[in-house]
């Protein structure tokens, strides 16, 4: 048993007790389940989503849900999963308006994008980025390391950037995860009015900052 699976302050109502799993079932049983932690997770916060919560609300026992899940946390963060795909999405769409021909205004918009991304998901994105390092972390991770870093790559051939790729990624990373992390720690409340001029902002900071590093 997960020690990190408590119940929940309001215990959900349980579903009906579903029949003996056929062949087949598997797939779509992990399928339920994903989308009632989501459900969870989204009406109640992170400590809502426990193995018995998601069991109760699937109507499923708790070996079950431990049959597609070995933990609380591999559980979190398959749901967390679902949506970084739209990051890839975001920052696509972002670079595609900025145009082929200027890779600096690529990256700045697709920085954009990231910084939208994490405060429209600050759960997943707290949960993923800046919770245990876990597989799901490290993949994250390195996909949005791989994706900005291409970008970089082309302004250095444009000659909009000097220097090392990869070390002008890191501390464009850096930047990007950090204007994120200070907010989604904090109440929404007191998150700048302008969320969308604060992702410009923090963009401009990262790639001017990183076209004014020296090689």
């Amino acid at each position: 048993m997960d020690p990190l699976d408590s119940e929940p302050s309001t215990p959900p109502v349980a579903a009906p007790r579903r029949r003996r799993a056929q062949r087949g079932d598997g797939a779509r049983l992990r399928d339920e389940l994903v989308e009632a932690a989501e459900r969870l997770l989204d009406k109640a916060g992170e400590d809502a989503v426990t193995i018995r919560a998601v069991a109760q609300a699937v109507g499923v026992s708790l070996p079950a849900v431990y049959l597609h899940f070995g933990s609380r946390l591999e559980l979190l963060h398959t749901v967390c999963l679902r949506v970084w795909g739209e990051l890839g999405d975001w920052m696509g769409d972002a670079s595609a308006d900025a145009g082929s021909h200027d890779p600096f205004n690529a990256l700045h918009q697709r920085s954009v994008a990231y910084v939208r991304f994490g405060l429209a998901h600050p759960v997943r994105y707290r949960l993923v980025m800046t919770g245990p390092a876990t597989e799901a972390s490290g993949q994250v991770a390195s996909a949005c390391f791989r994706f900005l870093r291409g970008t970089v790559q082309e302004c250095v051939k444009a000659g909009a950037l000097r220097g090392d790729a990869t070390a002008l990624t890191r501390a464009i990373a850096a930047a990007l995860h950090g204007a994120v992390a200070l907010l989604i720690f904090q109440p929404p409340e007191s998150w700048p009015e302008d969320v969308e001029g604060f992702a410009r902002d923090i963009a401009t900071l990262a790639t001017r900052g990183a076209a004014a590093i020296e090689p």
